[in-house]
């Protein structure tokens, strides 16, 4: 039996997350749930998404998963620490990458978008106040990008927009790094990539690969290189139709089985 590991977002978002864990650890199955019905996020109360999370745990627990990834900032902030103590599966959040981007930055000026919510959190405040040293450290909010990621290809014009608008304060800033701080950001990195030349793009996968991968070797997993004779990914999503075409779209390149719906 294969060993499964379930990772969510509210959207496409998770999907960064997923596919470094692929590309890292081929022979392990993954589970991905997108829970689209209720997405964004980012306006929603900790409560709800506390909610949102145990149910979810419940679903990955239903499909054997024995680690699960909450491949989302803002869902990170709000609910990991009581998802941990209401669950016995072995919880990895996602949190912004701003140790490296401080640590790596010459300029000592560096830039975090987020998410409204992860924006304002209290968790933001702390990694940034411990790992800042002499770094001035600049928060920028998009209370659209995640949403019209999700959106598309359909709203690609407005989400280049969006990026102009960031990368324009970000240059006003002089930063040389900017964080991606919400997990459906990555997914249009080159759109940053070109309007910030010279700038870092920080994100966090390679971060949450690398605790995953150190979970499952303490619980006596046997991890190779060898991809599985099967694609190695099921998608589900309780999102309408539109949202399903969207999650179509953006794993395009992930070796997957057909994405289901799934009413939770």
């Amino acid at each position: 039996m294969s060993t499964k590991i379930g990772v969510m977002d509210s959207g496409a978002g998770g999907l960064t997350i997923l596919k470094s864990i692929q590309k890292n650890l081929p022979n392990i199955e993954l589970i991905y749930f997108a829970d689209q019905a209720h997405a964004p996020y980012g306006a929603k109360s900790d409560a709800f998404i506390v909610d949102r999370l145990l149910v979810v745990a419940d679903f990955f627990k239903s499909q054997g998963c024995c680690v699960m990834v909450v491949a989302c900032n803002t869902a990170t902030v709000a609910g990991i620490q009581t998802l941990r103590a209401k669950t016995d599966l072995p919880i990895v959040g996602v949190e912004p990458a701003v140790k490296p981007a401080c640590r790596r930055s010459s300029r000592k000026r560096v830039s975090v978008l987020a998410t409204e919510g992860t924006s304002k959190s209290l968790r933001l405040n702390e990694l940034i106040e411990t790992w800042r040293f002499d770094t001035e450290v600049q928060v920028l909010a998009s209370k659209c990008l995640a949403s019209l990621i999700d959106e598309m290809p359909s709203a690609l014009s407005v989400a280049e927009q969006e990026v102009v608008r960031v990368s324009t304060i970000v240059k006003e800033h002089q930063s040389d790094a900017l964080v991606l701080a919400c997990t459906h950001y990555p997914l249009i990195k080159n759109m940053f990539e070109v309007a910030l030349p010279g700038v870092e793009i920080v994100e966090p996968s390679e971060g949450v690969t690398a605790q995953v991968r150190r979970i499952l070797l303490s619980q006596g997993h046997a991890l190779s290189d060898d991809f599985l004779d099967d694609a190695n990914v099921a998608i589900f999503t309780n999102g309408a139709v539109g949202f399903q075409k969207s999650l179509s779209y953006w794993s395009q390149d992930i070796e997957a089985k057909n994405i289901c719906f799934v009413d939770i």
